[in-house]
């Protein structure tokens, strides 16, 4: 055969593997909005056997899963979705809450066809929805794992620990977070509106000191934290008062100590500390979140559910 006519049946070929591996992406009318969702391994979808649901982080879509998908998928149902405002998904004009996108989560994946019990799986802010899921309806779980998350444990005055730790003085901090503040509100003023509602939900959580995430004990269950420890430094970083990367590994131990004390009760609790990858495991190292899920439904497989 021509080796030209072999590069151009190639250049056919490749994407149309990589659609098809990657499951269907397809647009999802949901009370009377189009949600655009993607689903794979449907073929593995069987009575009790866990569903594998992905929540994205704050504004972005669901695309830094598919290599994981396209692992996970040869055994299990899959689904992921983009929430409003993100991706193709349509703005629903309505002010988010936790509860709402929970319940829309919820809703959407029994309409597939998609029933419990649910392995959730959520990076960054993704945590704190899947956090407030288990929160929600415990029962309908199999499994927990957040993918550097949002820290979800903070309480009032947490957020000023690592800059105490670093030696900054009670002004110093002051001064910068009334800086982060005042950034913070432009941001709501003119920044992207997929974001800018996220970050609402988020500062209303904060407010609460993440009740809706922990108003239940995490289940014993399957429950994984995966924390990345990369650390980038820019060329045209503003100095600080303070070194980033310093203040970054003092905040990951204060992080991590908490998370631990979570899983420490737990028969199936485990914690990863990925040093190279950066805040997006699932893309830097998605062999260590497919590690992470196919443990978690050996795990599940193993508890007496009866």
């Amino acid at each position: 055969m021509n080796r030209n006519l072999i590069k151009s049946f190639l250049v056919v070929l490749v994407p149309l593997m990589n659609f098809y591996c990657y499951g269907q992406s397809n647009i999802m009318n949901f009370n009377g909005r189009k949600v655009e969702v993607l689903t794979a391994g449907l073929e593995n979808n069987q009575d009790n056997k866990p569903v594998i649901v992905f929540e994205n982080g704050r504004g972005s879509t669901y695309n830094s899963w598919e290599t994981v998908i396209n692992e996970i998928s040869e055994d299990h149902a899959v689904f992921a979705y983009n929430r409003p405002r993100i991706g193709l998904s349509e703005d629903d004009s309505i002010p988010p809450s936790m509860k709402y996108t929970v319940d829309n989560l919820r809703n959407m994946l029994k309409e597939k066809g998609l029933n419990p019990p649910y392995l959730l799986i959520g990076h960054s802010f993704g945590a704190c929805y899947i956090r407030s899921f288990a929160s929600y309806y415990p029962n309908e779980i199999a499994g927990l794992i957040f993918v550097d998350p949002h820290d979800f444990t903070k309480r009032e005055g947490y957020g000023r620990l690592p800059y105490k730790e670093i030696g900054l003085s009670e002004r110093q901090i002051d001064s910068l977070f009334a800086s982060y503040k005042y950034y913070g509100e432009q941001f709501l003023l003119n920044g992207p509106k997929h974001h800018v509602e996220e970050v609402k939900i988020q500062g209303d959580l904060a407010k609460t000191e993440h009740e809706e995430c922990n108003r239940n004990p995490l289940p014993n269950l399957p429950v994984h934290f995966l924390m990345a420890g990369g650390f980038k430094h820019y060329p045209d970083e503003t100095p600080t008062i303070y070194n980033r990367e310093q203040l970054f590994r003092i905040d990951c131990n204060i992080k991590m100590k908490r998370w631990l004390e979570l899983i420490y009760p737990l028969e199936f609790g485990k914690f990863f500390y990925d040093s190279n990858s950066l805040h997006a495991i699932q893309k830097d190292n998605p062999e260590l979140v497919i590690s992470s899920i196919k443990m978690a439904l050996s795990d599940y497989n193993k508890i007496d559910r009866e």
